[in-house]
């Protein structure tokens, strides 16, 4: 339908949940997109950046076997974010720009810390730093560092409840080992 012309209601500016952030998307340099591979189970980040019009691919655990899926996805969803911006009557035209994969990003040791990379490359990259393998050398901190921020976001509003539970749960000497 969207193809044809006969956009979902999700696409009216007027009526749609995304209506807030659209003016924003006007001025967004990066878009990060989360992919998932459903074959291995498998989480990969597609950028979309606007500023130096191009693409990129961070894949923690690329595989030839399905690096030409995850290529043909990206793409797909390049295509499907043009249609939207399109739509949406926002400026930006990513059917010009290259598609690539990033250049050596640390890989992932197990089979299990994908969402942990991807997590961790949104927050990298969106400041262009450059990742080494030592951000990522102790998942369990890393995992513990994410549920922090964002159980303690201001934005959480059942952030007191989520510290409170843990706090009547939690020994003072557990609450400091699950902290550091």
């Amino acid at each position: 339908m969207i193809l044809c012309g006969s956009p979902h209601p999700f696409f009216d500016r007027k009526t749609s949940i995304v209506s807030k952030y659209i003016s924003e998307l006007d001025d967004c340099e990066k878009l990060f997109i989360p992919m998932h591979d459903e074959c291995p189970g498998h989480w990969y980040l597609c950028v979309i950046d606007f500023k130096n019009s191009h693409t990129q691919i961070l894949d923690s655990l690329r595989s030839k076997n399905r690096d030409k899926f995850r290529f043909q996805s990206v793409k797909t969803v390049v295509e499907f974010c043009q249609m939207f911006f399109k739509l949406s009557d926002i400026g930006k035209d990513v059917f010009q720009f290259s598609i690539d994969w990033a250049p050596s990003i640390p890989t992932q040791e197990n089979g299990w810390d994908c969402g942990v990379h991807v997590i961790r490359h949104m927050q990298r990259f969106k400041n262009g730093d450059p990742m080494t393998s030592s951000d990522f050398c102790n998942s369990m901190k890393i995992r513990r560092e994410i549920a922090c921020d964002l159980v303690l976001h201001e934005g959480n509003r059942e952030k007191q409840t989520i510290v409170a539970i843990v706090c009547t749960k939690t020994s003072t000497r557990a609450m400091k080992k699950l902290l550091l």
